[in-house]
């Protein structure tokens, strides 16, 4: 008896399953994730969209250490997934910028940024769950400008998967941190994502914490950040000091309440710091470790105290009820100015009792000192990063418990 051409067709599709499934899911349908789903959570603090800090098209950021997730579940046997970018900003002035990411607990790492990104370690059906971190770009072209967005972006469209799936929604979790510093607390001179910024992030969420990483590469309270001249602002800058106390405040100059240079604020409308921009979303922890490059670059004594008192002022206003953390750089940069800073707020009327220091001390500067010692030099490497990490991070808890 012949066979039909429909037996046949269907006989061969059968084979072709069995001797290579992947063809047959790349073959599939397949549906995009938007990232406006509640499938998707993003870092507090870091991230931009299509309209403000939301819309349906995209969310963007600059910071590395940024991250999102997305949650799913499909009855696919050999499902897809493909991170989707807008990549038509970048150019040939530098390199682009490079993610990392974890599929159901599969690590991968140093992954250029391209349209289309597929997530090649998914495997069976059931629930997934996917985490990416951008992890370094290169410092430039980063900022932005009023009313443009910088071009060195990470800029996310949704997730690419099969047919079959069906998008989990993603529990945010609602305390949060924004850990604020420069190139070490950016992760310079650590590989993937070991800086020390980033395994005290992982820390919090065990703890049930969201955070944001803001950092910058060359910055600091006053001095502009990444590579010269830079067009990222100081933290918050104040010129023309003449005690350390007074001064006059620039704001087109300072990024403490900013998230790019594209008209992005940080602040929801009652001048609060805000995870998203709404209301009631302050931070409960802020940990900042600027100071070192004040010094490297000879900002002004008076100038840079100005700023660390007023900027801590300006965060204490922003962030009424936040434990503010005051890390002493590394290599004890600008330490006297900070302690001092700290201990007149301890003072004040009314004292701010919920702002504290963590000191490494002298000794952890001693280690950062021999060029190519066991924990790096002015940026540590990843053995600096987790070494430090692990005294910060009881000290950390300590305070968060503290009442």
């Amino acid at each position: 008896m012949k066979k039909s051409t429909l037996t046949v067709i269907t006989y061969q599709a059968l084979c072709m399953m069995i001797l290579n499934p992947l063809a047959h899911a790349a073959d599939a349908p397949l549906q995009t994730i938007p990232v406006n789903s509640p499938a998707f959570v993003f870092s507090p603090g870091n991230w931009t969209g299509d309209t403000g800090r939301g819309g349906k098209d995209f969310r963007q950021t600059w910071y590395p250490g940024a991250y999102f997730r997305v949650k799913w579940t499909t009855r696919d046997s050999h499902p897809v997934a493909k991170i989707l970018l807008d990549t038509s900003t970048y150019t040939a002035s530098f390199k682009p910028p490079m993610i990392a990411y974890s599929i159901d607990g599969m690590w991968k790492s140093k992954i250029p940024c391209t349209s289309e990104i597929a997530v090649d370690e998914i495997t069976g059906p059931g629930p997934h769950e996917l985490d990416v971190y951008l992890h370094w770009s290169e410092q430039k072209e980063r900022w932005g400008s009023d009313g443009q967005s910088g071009l060195n972006v990470l800029r996310v469209r949704g997730l690419q998967c099969d047919a079959s799936s069906t998008p989990i929604t993603g529990p945010l979790l609602s305390p949060w941190a924004l850990i604020v510093g420069d190139s070490i607390t950016e992760g310079s001179g650590s590989s993937g994502l070991a800086a020390y910024s980033n395994l005290i992030g992982q820390a919090l969420q065990t703890q049930g914490y969201e955070y944001g990483i803001s950092a910058c590469g060359w910055s600091g309270w006053l001095n502009k950040g990444d590579s010269p001249p830079g067009d990222v602002p100081g933290y918050y800058v104040i010129h023309q000091s003449g005690n350390g106390l007074d001064g006059s405040y620039d704001d087109a100059a300072s990024r403490w309440n900013k998230i790019d240079g594209n008209r992005h604020s940080l602040l929801d409308q009652k001048g609060h710091l805000s995870a998203y921009g709404q209301t009631g979303q302050e931070p409960a922890l802020i940990m900042i470790n600027n100071g070192t490059n004040d010094i490297l670059h000879s900002s002004n004594p008076n100038d840079t105290s100005a700023a660390i008192y007023q900027g801590l002022i300006a965060l204490r206003a922003a962030a009424p009820n936040a434990k503010i953390i005051v890390l002493i750089p590394f290599g004890q940069y600008e330490a006297a100015l900070l302690k001092n800073a700290v201990e007149k707020l301890h003072h004040a009327s009314p004292p701010d009792t919920r702002i504290s220091v963590i000191d490494l001390g002298p000794d952890v500067a001693k280690t950062l000192e021999a060029k190519d010692g066991l924990m790096g030099g002015l940026h540590p490497n990843d053995l600096g990063h987790a070494h430090f990490a692990a005294k910060i991070i009881p000290q950390m808890m300590k305070t968060l418990l503290t009442n």
